[in-house]
């Protein structure tokens, strides 16, 4: 079994999320907005945004320190909303910034199917030894 499948998250498929691309240097994936997914405005939930953003970069950062017997974990999230998702898709697209022996840095923006910024956000990892089991 390759690290991706290891490293799967049954949350991630429960809310819908498709994986697009976990490459540090550009990481995406993007979720279809469904009524389940709506605040009670009708907009995308603040906190879609947010798990997307953190899952995202718990993936990518955990593929690529799966082989070194390294496991990824999310240490802060910060997430600024500029524009809602009210229909269609949210992409988030990640890049690795810093990637240390112990601390990843992520900036991340998500964007609608119209290309418009709808958020920005900057995530740190904690890269820890995998635990002996």
């Amino acid at each position: 079994m390759g690290s991706e499948e290891t490293i799967k998250s049954n949350f991630d498929d429960y809310i819908g999320t498709e994986w697009i691309r976990l490459d540090p240097d550009d990481a995406r994936a993007r979720i279809e907005l469904r009524d389940e997914l709506r605040q009670p405005y009708g907009l995308m939930h603040g906190g879609v945004y947010s798990t997307l953003v953190e899952s995202l970069c718990s993936y990518a950062t955990a593929v690529a320190v799966y082989e070194e017997g390294s496991i990824a974990l999310g240490q802060s999230i910060e997430v600024s909303f500029m524009r809602p998702v009210t229909s269609g898709h949210a992409e988030v697209r990640a890049v690795a910034r810093h990637r240390g022996r112990t601390t990843w840095i992520w900036t991340v923006e998500i964007v609608d199917d119209d290309e418009r910024l709808c958020a920005l956000a900057k995530m740190t990892m904690a890269v820890r030894p995998a635990p002996q089991s």
